[in-house]
């Protein structure tokens, strides 16, 4: 299995895009630097609870989605 990292990198990008936001649009949306939003999106970060949940409500999907490993 993939680092929980990067699962969580791959689904907030999967989602973001299926929303049609770009980084700058999430992050402001979710209250979060659109640096940090990048290198989370890379797996190059690990996000608090706290902060996964800001990302989620910005994207209108559960919490609990961004641990899911993306299907193939």
């Amino acid at each position: 299995m993939k680092q929980i990292g990067k699962v969580v990198g791959v689904n907030v990008r999967r989602y973001r895009k299926a929303r049609g936001y770009t980084q700058e649009q999430l992050a402001i949306y979710a209250d979060v630097g659109s640096y940090y939003l990048s290198r989370l999106e890379l797996g190059k970060e690990n996000p608090t609870i706290e902060t996964l949940q800001k990302i989620a409500n910005a994207l209108g999907v559960a919490t609990h989605k961004f641990l899911l490993p993306p299907k193939q």
